[in-house]
């Protein structure tokens, strides 16, 4: 009740009239939001009869409650008593007051409070909601025809709903606010704001469009009943911070305006305005800042000296393209001591300004305070060291890259320095890396430099069981070996033009009839010295974990749960059909063909009269997975991918293509300039 203090006026009038200077100070001592309790002069002067008259509520002048929520106190007063002149005088003022507000439809039917309510409205009054409704249990248990007066049932019920409120919104227990206000919305008494803003939270923090719209529902109830300035600023404010802001819009629309027809809400519009930017760059629906907010907000952020206002409006610009304005916000946040994440919208921004070299320092040395700027670091760098013909990178930038992808265990890292070493002619680093590469995020790229690195060391034997091991997995892994023409374009590190055959660099998503044109011979020192990434800094080369022929272990591809053990060697032999256990193999060597895998299309072997055993499933032909549903990322992906050249980054896919492919001559003939896969999150 916000500190409203109810007394009922029952007494006889001889106890009233000696007590009554020293009750009234009281009464008013104790009020806690400016509210005193007063009779009507009349009563103080009138019969005894009038003792029956009902209590009246009504506000301290020049407290903040008397320009707050509406108060009915005067205009129910004069309801209950019959008086028809006060009562519509009280509601035309109201209504003055007010120009949202609707009068009661409950007035004919009030009743002044009966005398001997007096002991329970001093119950009420001294906030003992369990003795007042133990009183009125044993009150109905004596009489049960009695009932308590419509008024005091009201004030109850709302009394007791917000002394439950208070107790919830205490323990944080969001569902049960939005459970008990559901049960009875009448409850919520209509001069409590903060009960109103409690409640529109926790329903807010339900989800669902049915809580969002009970939510704005009482803000909106707030602002049409409320006079009080500061009140409605914060109801806003609330609505901004709890709802969408497309429905925080529409309390925004409706404010007043003011003599010189501008919002009542312009105290508060740099708020409004952050919250609309913040909108924007979750790419939810609301209104565009007009340039005069944008002005004045930005203002506002260079003399704040707040780096999270600067980093803002970095990230704004940013998402609008405006890679200038960005470089200089984010510098500015920087200066002011931004956290990572505004060093991760720097990096990005000076890598769409084509300042690849700044972008890749700015990321490392925020590497360790956010995981993003490691992934864009690794990223960064890796598109020069997989291109097809490598420049040469100074030897301190390629260990400090190898660091990172070793201690952020990155796949992507080792599957790049893998490339730049295989295309260096550094086979044996490479070799080391595409493990790496495999076992932490296995790829058909990342394999097929596994296998051609073997290849090119001579490990015939070792290459033919990564080829067999990733059989149905990796079609063009598979390829390698069915090619048409058994040697590849040539290296670029290769010494001579007419080096011997090799297998070439990255091979092309589809296997060419013809060997592409030789690059200009390179010596290998043109290229810098890519590390081993088990080699410790005294040179020493570190074991494995797991030994080469410790893993993978060798299983037997079938079941042994479908054969009998030797003791029931004798039983399975006189077995019935159709009994539940198969008999042994004949032969334990199992045939070195393999079986379908579905989802996997057509094995280039299959061309040559190889036929495949049939899969887990039954399946004997090539197939192919079904498309994901809506709302998974190959979805986002693929949505991303039909936007126009300009309004995309580069596909994932194209980060570590074959080289000779349409996506390697696109992105890496001019590497400083090619986009970049990676995107703020």
């Amino acid at each position: 009740m916000s500190g409203t203090v109810i007394r009922g006026w029952g007494r006889p009038a001889t106890a009233r009239a000696t007590g009554a200077a020293r009750g009234f100070a009281l009464l008013c001592g104790v009020s806690l939001a400016g509210f005193c309790l007063v009779a009507p002069l009349a009563a103080q002067t009138e019969s005894p009869d009038d003792a029956a008259r009902a209590p009246a509520i009504i506000a301290v002048p020049g407290s903040s409650a008397a320009a707050g929520m509406v108060d009915e106190s005067a205009l129910r007063y004069y309801a209950s008593q019959k008086q028809t002149a006060r009562m519509k005088a009280e509601a035309a003022r109201l209504k003055q007051l007010y120009p949202g507000w609707v009068e009661p439809t409950d007035l004919d039917t009030l009743q002044p409070s009966p005398p001997e309510e007096a002991p329970l409205w001093d119950l009420f009054t001294a906030g003992r909601f369990d003795d007042l409704d133990a009183a009125i249990a044993a009150r109905r248990a004596a009489d049960p025809n009695w009932r308590p007066s419509d008024e005091l049932s009201r004030k109850l019920l709302r009394a007791s709903f917000r002394s439950r409120l208070k107790a919830l919104t205490t323990a944080r227990k969001t569902a049960d606010i939005v459970t008990l206000y559901r049960a009875d919305p009448s409850a919520l008494d209509p001069s409590d704001v903060e009960s109103y803003w409690t409640t529109a939270e926790a329903l807010a923090s339900e989800g669902g469009a049915a809580g969002s719209d009970e939510a704005l529902a009482l803000y909106k109830t707030v602002l049409d009943t409320s006079n009080d300035t500061s009140v409605r600023l914060a109801t806003i404010q609330k609505a901004m911070s709890t709802l969408p802001m497309v429905l925080a819009e529409k309390l925004i629309a409706i404010g007043r305006t003011d003599a010189e027809g501008g919002s009542e809400f312009k105290a508060i519009a740099n708020d409004i305005t952050r919250a609309r930017i913040v909108a924007d760059l979750h790419g939810a629906p609301a209104q565009e800042p007009s340039a005069a907010d944008m002005a004045a907000f930005q203002a506002y952020a260079r003399a704040s000296g707040d780096a999270s206002q600067t980093g803002l409006l970095g990230w704004y610009t940013y998402n609008h393209r405006q890679f200038r304005a960005a470089l200089d916000w984010f510098k500015l946040a920087i200066s002011r001591g931004g956290d990572a994440m505004i060093a991760h919208g720097l990096a990005h921004t000076l890598r769409e300004l084509g300042m690849l070299r700044e972008a890749e320092e700015v990321a490392y040395a925020w590497r360790d305070k956010y995981v993003g700027n490691s992934i864009l670091f690794i990223d960064l760098m890796g598109r020069r060291l997989t291109q097809a013909n490598p420049s040469f990178i100074d030897l301190e930038r390629i260990n400090r890259y190898a660091k990172v992808t070793l201690a952020t265990a990155s796949g992507e890292g080792a599957e790049a320095l893998g490339w730049y070493a295989y295309n260096s002619c550094q086979f044996e680093a490479a070799l080391e890396w595409f493990q790496h590469a495999v076992a932490w995020l296995p790829s058909e790229s990342a394999v097929t430099g596994y296998a051609l690195s073997l290849q090119r060391l001579k490990r015939k034997q070792d290459y033919l069981t990564i080829v067999n091991r990733y059989d149905g997995l990796f079609p063009k892994v598979v390829d390698l070996l069915f090619r048409e023409g058994p040697a590849g374009p040539p290296l670029a590190c290769a010494a001579t033009a007419d080096a011997a055959p090799s297998q070439g660099g990255r091979p092309a998503p589809a296997a060419s009839a013809a060997p592409a044109p030789a690059a200009p011979a390179r010596n290998t020192a043109a290229y810098g010295r890519v590390p081993k990434p088990d080699a410790s800094g005294d040179g020493q080369a570190k074991p494995l974990p797991v030994q080469r022929s410790e893993f993978p272990l060798a299983v037997s591809a079938e079941n042994p749960l479908r054969y009998a053990p030797p003791s029931l060697a004798r039983v399975v032999a006189d077995r019935q059909d159709g009994a539940f256990l198969a008999e042994p193999p004949a032969s334990k060597t199992m045939p070195l063909v393999a079986r379908r895998v579905s989802g996997a299309g057509p094995m280039p072997y299959e061309s040559y009269g190889f036929n495949l055993l049939p899969g887990y499933d039954g399946s004997e032909r090539p197939s192919t997975l079904s498309e994901p549903g809506e709302g998974t990322l190959w979805r986002a992906q693929q949505a991303s991918r039909n936007r126009g050249p300009q309004e995309r980054a580069a596909s994932e896919a194209d980060r570590f293509t074959l080289p000779n492919s349409q996506a390697v001559n696109r992105g890496y003939d001019q590497p400083d300039t090619a986009p970049s896969s990676m995107q703020r999150p």
